[in-house]
């Protein structure tokens, strides 16, 4: 943690030196404002989470979310952004009389300045909560599936030169204070890098690191703190009708005390024909380490920090990158402003004493023992969009997840299904 933050505070002193200029008087007044709004609506239905049809618990919810921003920028020096968000489920608020009562979903989404330095302003430095993505978010994300999305609280150095960039984060996860009034709280840092070599390459290096100083109770009992390193690489192109994108990560450190030797990859290729309507066939496999001992203090499942998992491992959310192996292939159709996708997901875990978690990490089912075999099940997705104007659309899905024997031993036998209908409209 400690080195994280020295280099961290390496980067903004080396900014500095070559700082703003200082605004003249007949510039002061040159301030630029733009706005952007986005307002979505999303029903969903879900039935049969459980895996048990002799339990009801079919569940339907009306996602909403209005976002409204604005942006004041000084030339090209210096930027001002605040975002505020408004996110609820429709028919939440108290009873009898919704209209009446206020349950407070308001809240700041983003709010940050900018500073651009260096004679060529190939240095950007932000300041305060926003929003981080980085590849395909499998690692650090927006979410922007969820209701209220993900943004962090930190600084980000930005550096760039041609088609280079090198990013610099920090970012103040959690601020717990214990009664003596020391900070408690967990962080996130790291270095970022990639080289875009042509349209549509990426290719890319990272470093990130994720440290929690509250002492917790790991498999040896013992408690201990968090501390992860990971180093990983992404690369992603095109040559002719085949793209393909890969990535792996390899993580060491400890987590509550316990050793963490970890590791995740991801890889996808696709083939593309047509010209006015566009086919494209595709297949890949994600992976990531599970834990192959629950209590010999030795932790091998992959760290997923804070990551956008919802388009990767399955639409119903039943999965995130960790203690998984799955192949996926499926079929796309691009038509004008049509979309349509078809994709079918087998998943098993990786070790069969490491429990299986959903995308949020929440337990679904697990055997210490190892007797249920290491078979999840099967999902199917479908999912359509229509975009009738550049930041209209209209979208709609619907998936089946199938239990194999694991499933079915931990948790139980019958099919899950899922379906949403999404409206957005943004500007």
């Amino acid at each position: 943690m400690r080195r994280a933050t020295r280099a961290v505070l390496l980067l903004l002193s080396a900014a500095s030196v070559t700082g703003p200029r200082p605004l003249r008087a007949d510039e002061a007044g040159e301030i630029r404002w733009s706005f952007s709004g986005e307002a979505r609506f999303r029903p969903e239905w879900r039935d049969n989470a459980d895996l048990n049809d002799a339990l009801d618990d079919d569940t339907r919810q009306g996602f909403m979310r209005v976002r409204l921003g604005v942006r004041a920028a000084v030339r090209d020096d210096y930027t001002l952004f605040v975002q505020v968000q408004d996110s609820r489920v429709a028919g939440e608020e108290a009873p009898p009389s919704p209209t009446t009562s206020n349950q407070r979903n308001l809240d700041l989404h983003q709010g940050y300045a900018t500073a651009g330095f260096g004679a060529k302003k190939n240095f950007l430095l932000t300041l305060g909560r926003q929003e981080w993505a980085y590849g395909d978010h499998r690692l650090v994300g927006n979410f922007s599936w969820n209701n209220v999305g993900r943004a962090f609280d930190g600084v980000k150095l930005h550096w760039t030169r041609e088609r280079f960039f090198l990013d610099g984060l920090f970012a103040s996860i959690s601020d717990r204070s214990e009664g003596t009034g020391g900070n408690t709280g967990s962080a996130l840092y790291g270095l970022y890098a990639q080289a875009a070599p042509r349209q549509g390459a990426e290719y890319e290096g990272y470093y990130l690191g994720f440290a929690d100083h509250v002492a917790a109770a790991g498999e040896s009992l013992a408690p201990g703190r968090t501390n992860i390193n990971a180093v990983g690489a992404r690369a992603k192109d095109r040559f002719g009708r085949l793209d393909f994108v890969a990535e792996a990560v390899f993580e060491r450190g400890e987590w509550n005390g316990d050793d963490l030797a970890a590791h995740a990859a991801a890889a996808q290729a696709g083939l593309t024909w047509g010209s006015g309507a566009k086919v494209r066939v595709f297949g890949g496999y994600d992976f990531a380490s599970g834990d192959q001992n629950p209590a010999d203090g030795k932790r091998q499942e992959f760290f997923n920090f804070f990551p956008t998992n919802h388009p990767h491992y399955g639409l119903m959310d039943y999965e995130g990158w960790r203690n998984i192996n799955s192949p996926y292939g499926g079929v796309s159709l691009t038509r004008g402003r049509h979309f349509a996708q078809a994709k079918v997901h087998h998943f098993d875990l990786d070790e069969a004493r490491g429990p299986w978690k959903d995308a949020a990490g929440t337990v679904l089912g697990s055997d210490p023992a190892g007797a249920s075999g290491t078979s999840v099940g099967r999902e199917v997705d479908l999912t359509y969009r229509f975009a009738w104007k550049e930041k209209a659309s209209v979208e709609a899905g619907l998936a089946r997840f199938d239990p194999g024997r694991f499933a079915k031993l931990r948790r139980g036998s019958d099919p899950s299904e899922w379906g949403y209908f999404m409206l957005t409209f943004a500007f």
